[in-house]
């Protein structure tokens, strides 16, 4: 992603209608020539066939977000679709009656401490965390004599992927995936704008427990780009330094931030002292381990959504917490120990030789969204994976959770696919990062049948305006067309070789 995105991420919302009315304009036309100096991988099987057809299916090349396709169908395969991550609310074993009571005194103060497990639900919000705590709260719980512990034990190791840019980490969509997940891990706020060259004020959401000030100034909108962006630095203790251009809105409207924390330890510190004085619950400290306390039993908890929704909607999204959050809690249940990134790697690898007899070979993996540049896969090793899933769509139903062209998701408005005969007959994953773009998933023939496929496109570099065009979403890429050729031959069932 670029780093410009951390308002054209932040404002999805608000594009979206622009972009419903400009798909025709954004559209791309089908090239037999992809864009010089571009690297493309192919890879393709027809029905009824073992062959591969494509271009350069064996050469190594940076997935993105189709990344995202292992992740989920490993997490199906071993945790299986109704699969919930808990968060769960512990106390003192003795202070638990056999009823299921607390033992309180007169003055409703429980003697002993309190653990919250945290197990990186990506669902888990600020709302949700204060109806876990007030079932303390409920129980008569106006005191808690001993620490209330926040146990981060279900995950180790770094919450960001190695070789993750480091100018994106302030955004949201680089959130750290820690144990400890509230809200996203982001924090919101705005940017007022106050005219052209004068500094726009940080309006930051009541609630969140975090700093933000700004000295960006504001521009009008045809000067945004180059070297006047918005840019966002990112401290310890959760403050962000906002800099750069804010353009300035028709109305004069504040530009929406999202913001991601850097310290999710002390996030996760944070709402839990919020919400405990918003229940009006006294308490001795909170503390933050990393190894499982001894001596507490389950009180209260809260589930997420089941695995096949979460996934739904990271494939939907192309949500990078939602990933690395359903990789490290497979990696959990799989080693039966803390998660880290490499663990979360090596059961996504285990996990497809042993129950699907995909083999990653040499493949790279550093994390399950793909955001990190450093992974690397061969679109046939991709392509194995889809061919499975295909194979056994009956049981799995992995194709029913992810977007269609046209119609969902990523797949909505993507230029190279929103028209006919593409539109509604390509159901797959985007993936999408500085100088690359891919797309894996199946695509539906003249014929009917069912074709998996994997288009990789990296290495993109294009001329500076047509660049600034692309990223400002003023033209769509040119690769595209490129994307929508190889389509159009797939759909015609046509058989093609290593040189197109």
């Amino acid at each position: 992603m670029l780093p410009h995105d951390l308002f054209h991420k932040t404002a999805y919302a608000l594009c979206a209608a622009m972009l419903a009315v400009s798909v025709r304009a954004m559209a791309v036309p089908a090239s037999p020539v992809p864009v010089a100096g571009t690297d493309i991988g192919v890879a393709y099987r027809l029905p009824g066939s073992d062959t591969v057809y494509g271009q350069n299916f064996d050469v190594y090349m940076h997935p993105a977000s189709t990344q995202k396709i292992l992740t989920a169908l490993s997490a199906l395969l071993y945790l299986g679709p109704d699969y919930k991550i808990r968060t769960a609310l512990a106390v003192k074993r003795e202070l638990i009656s056999s009823s299921g009571t607390l033992a309180l005194d007169d003055k409703g103060t429980l003697k002993g401490g309190i653990s919250v497990r945290f197990s990186g639900d990506p669902t888990m919000t600020s709302g949700k965390y204060k109806q876990l705590l007030a079932m303390l709260q409920k129980a008569g719980v106006k005191r808690i004599e001993g620490p209330v512990i926040l146990d981060l034990s279900r995950f180790g190791g770094r919450s960001r992927g190695q070789g993750w840019s480091w100018d994106d980490l302030p955004v949201c969509f680089t959130a750290p995936a820690a144990a400890v997940i509230i809200n996203r891990n982001c924090a919101f706020a705005q940017l007022q704008p106050h005219g052209v060259g004068k500094k726009a004020d940080a309006v930051l959401s009541s609630d969140s427990p975090v700093r933000v000030w700004s000295d960006a100034i504001g521009i009008a909108p045809s000067d945004y780009g180059g070297d006047c962006e918005l840019e966002a630095d990112l401290y310890r203790e959760n403050a962000y330094h906002v800099t750069g251009c804010v353009p300035i809105q028709k109305n004069n409207a504040p530009w929406p931030l999202s913001l991601s924390v850097a310290d999710a330890d002390k996030w996760g510190i944070d709402w839990t002292e919020k919400t405990l004085n918003a229940l009006g619950i006294a308490h001795g400290g909170i503390e933050v381990y990393h190894s499982a306390p001894s001596g507490y039993a389950d009180f209260s908890y809260l589930d997420s959504a089941p695995l096949k929704e979460l996934i739904r909607y990271m494939l939907y999204r192309s949500n990078n917490l939602y990933a690395d959050a359903i990789a490290k809690n497979t990696a959990a249940e799989y080693y039966h120990q803390s998660a880290t990134y490499w663990r979360s790697a090596q059961a996504m690898r285990s996990i497809l030789s042993k129950y699907a007899h995909v083999n990653l070979g040499d493949s790279y993996q550093v994390d399950g969204s793909g955001l990190s540049p450093h992974n690397l896969i061969t679109p046939r090793q991709l392509l194995d994976a889809l061919d499975y899933a295909l194979k056994h769509d009956s049981e799995l139903h992995f194709f029913e959770l992810m977007p269609v062209a046209g119609q969902s998701g990523t797949m909505h408005w993507r230029p190279s696919t929103v028209n006919s005969p593409l539109k509604d007959n390509v159901t797959a994953k985007t993936g999408t990062l500085t100088n690359t773009s891919n797309l894996a998933g199946i695509l539906t023939t003249r014929s009917g049948q069912k074709v998996p496929f994997v288009i990789f496109t990296n290495n993109i570099s294009l001329p500076p305006r047509q660049r600034d065009a692309v990223r400002s979403h003023r033209m769509a890429s040119p690769t595209l067309g490129y994307e929508r050729y190889i389509l159009e031959q797939i759909y015609e069932g046509r058989a093609m070789g290593r040189d197109f």
